[in-house]
């Protein structure tokens, strides 16, 4: 089981208990999540729709509350988000904590070049642009951290290039102390390119071997 795949499941136990079920057979409510978010919560290639599987619960119940306050903007997710009280929004965000870390979908490939700079920006950070490594906030590898920062390995490359061009232009910025934007306006187009391809193909379905 992955990093992120046993810190799912902890949410969920903690949440629900030993017993819960819902790993194997989502709440009613999902019903609505799967046509956009996939019947395993992998997300979609196509329409840049987010993996949900393996997400921490509170990741998940933050951007449910930041939806439906309009902290964060989306018409189709606040308007979702608005109709879900919070016993609800615990049933779905533990349902899809709990779920395993699917292997990456098929989508973008980085070049070589891509791949060396955005495993350098993921581990390292970039010096000159004043950039620290994405793995500093979150986890080895991406793996996410639970009570701050979500998982980027598996995550879709055009959804996480989407959400850095909006940290960008100052359409998303529910993040706490502002970090995001202030990273995402040091990266340059190729910079987002390198990095988003580079941990939407990581496997965090299994064991890290890097």
């Amino acid at each position: 089981m992955s990093a992120r795949g046993w810190k799912g499941t902890l949410g969920v136990v903690i949440l629900f208990g030993a017993g819960s079920a819902y790993a194997a057979a989502p709440p009613p409510e999902a019903a609505t999540c799967l046509a956009c978010h996939g019947p395993h919560g992998e997300g979609m290639v196509d329409g840049d729709k987010p993996r949900l599987a393996g997400q921490s619960a509170h990741y998940l119940d933050k951007q449910l509350q930041d939806f439906a306050s309009g902290a964060r903007d989306n018409a189709i997710m606040s308007a979702i988000a608005k109709g879900l009280n919070a016993q609800t929004r615990s049933k779905l965000t533990a349902y899809y904590a709990s779920l395993p870390v699917p292997a990456p979908l098929k989508g973008t490939t980085p070049t070589v070049a891509q791949a060396a700079r955005g495993h350098q920006l993921a581990q390292e950070g970039a010096e000159a642009k004043r950039v620290q490594a994405c793995n500093n906030c979150h986890g080895p590898d991406g793996s996410g951290v639970a009570l701050s920062a979500p998982a980027l390995a598996g995550q879709l490359a055009p959804y996480l290039a989407a959400q850095l061009k909006s940290w960008q232009q100052g359409g998303r910025k529910n993040d706490a102390g502002n970090l995001m934007n202030s990273v995402a306006t040091r990266l340059d187009d190729a910079d987002i390119a390198a990095v988003t391809s580079y941990y939407a193909n990581l496997d965090a379905s299994t064991p890290s071997t890097r």
